[in-house]
Order: C-alpha cells, then structure tokens, then sequence
C-alpha cells in the first residue's frame, strides 16, 4: 500500500513539475519570434481606400540578415509610399538573431513630422517621440512579456493564431506611442496608450490571394472598455485581419480606418 501510494504522489510531482516548465517556458518565450521572421522576404501590400474604391498608396517590406558591431539582427525596413511612389513614412525594427527578441524601432512620418525609437526589454520599453519640435521621452512600467508595441502587432497575431483559434476570449495589451503624445496634449493620462484589447473570431473562408485559394480566419481587433470605444479614435484602435490558417499563418489582409491592406507580393531574395 505504502508503495503504490508513494507512486501516486511522484506521479503528481512529476506533472507539477512538467506544468510548471511548460508555463514558464511559455512566459519566457513571449518574445521570441523567430519562427515569424522571414529573412531574405519582399512583401507587399496595395492600400485599397474603401470609400473611393482604388488603389492609393503600397506598403513595401523588406527583412535581410545584416551585422553590426559583431552582432548579428534581422531587420524589417517598411517604406509606405503614395501611389506616385513617394515614400511618406519609414520604418525600421531590429530583432536579435539568436533569441528573435525585438531590440529597437525607429519610425519617420514626413507628412506629420515626427519619429520615434523605441527600445525593448522584458521589464520595461524606452521610448522617445519628436513632433514639430516638441520631445517627449518616458519608459513603460512593463516590457514585452506583458504588452504588445504596435509595430510588433503582426507578429504577435502570427505567432498567437493557434491560441487565439482555441480561446473563448483572448486578449492582450497594446502598446500605442504615438497615442500618448497625443493624450498628453489633451491632458488624459499616457496609460491610456496601454489598451487592453479583446480578439472577436469571426467567420472562416477559402479566399484567393496571392498563395492560391487557401482557407483563412477573419479577426476583428478592438479595446475591451466600452468607454474606452468611445474616448479613443476608431481609426486608431480597431482593426480586421484576414490571416492564412496554415503555418506560418501569413496576413493576407488588414484593414485599418478606410484603408484596407491586401497582400499583392511576397517573394524571397535569398
């Protein structure tokens, strides 16, 4: 009796154990995205205005391996151009090679005159914003274990896709900077920048794209708080994805505002 028992008991530890390293392995890896990271890809997107029914403007990535100071990243470079081909914003984001943890973000808009750096951690995010001469630099109380910056949102939605099929109701914070110079100057506090956002699943569809006719989920994105639908600008913070259900989930579409993002290129260089 007294060893049958002592077998329960190890038996119990042993999934205590194998619990307890899955989830924090699960925690540990929240940033890591390796698996997403498409070194040597050309991507492009047609901004498709909803409203006037044309194409005005692309979206053009590019991710190469590059080296600086002995260190080894992959960097997304994100140029939106007009349809004359004018470039208006760009961006850069830098992930580490070996652990897929983003390190920094740098973003210019020539037509508001500003640009960001952000710089990441797991505690914590550095950010510093210049606007028509204005400055505002702060540091977020939590890192990329807990919140998710917006220019990591894409890759965030790829690498949850499978939880977020198999969940009632998932939800994470999003990290909006440029919201927070914002609301700043309206006098609300910068956390408001930090949303907590809910992922509402919507139908599943075969749907032609680039890749062929494959089977997609359509996401509508958008703030828990009711009050916070209705403080904060729409345009800004909900938004419809259509995301390829296999592996590696690629977004075929985004919409955003009036502007819906349609996949129209995706090519490898290497």
């Amino acid at each position: 009796m007294l060893f049958k028992r002592t077998n329960v008991d190890t038996s119990k530890i042993f999934f205590l154990f194998l619990f307890l390293f899955l989830y924090f392995f699960s925690i540990s890896a929240k940033g890591d995205y390796s698996n997403e990271l498409m070194s040597g890809a050309k991507i492009i997107f047609h901004h498709w205005n909803v409203e006037k029914s044309k194409v005005t403007g692309y979206s053009n990535f590019l991710y190469e391996k590059i080296n600086k100071n002995g260190q080894q990243f992959i960097l997304e470079k994100n140029e939106n151009t007009k349809q004359n081909g004018e470039v208006f914003t760009r961006k850069k984001l830098w992930f580490d090679v070996n652990s897929g943890m983003p390190i920094r973000y740098e973003e210019e808009d020539f037509r508001k005159d500003f640009r960001i750096i952000n710089k990441y951690s797991e505690k914590k995010i550095k950010t510093n914003l210049y606007r028509a001469g204005k400055i505002l630099e702060f540091e977020t109380k939590k890192g990329l274990a807990d919140i998710v910056p917006m220019e990591i949102f894409f890759f965030f939605l790829r690498k949850n896709f499978q939880h977020i099929l198999i969940s009632d109701s998932f939800s994470f914070t999003l990290f909006l900077p440029l919201l927070a110079m914002d609301l700043e100057e309206k006098g609300l506090p910068r956390s408001m920048s930090m949303i907590q956002m809910i992922v509402d699943l919507k139908e599943e569809k075969i749907t032609d794209s680039i890749l062929g006719q494959i089977w997609a989920r359509k996401l509508i994105i958008f703030p828990k708080s009711a009050l916070l639908r209705a403080l904060l600008p729409s345009e800004k913070t909900n938004f419809e994805f259509l995301i390829a259900k296999n592996s590696p989930h690629y977004i075929l579409e985004f919409k955003v505002g009036k502007t819906k993002h349609i996949l129209k290129e995706l090519i490898f260089l290497e």
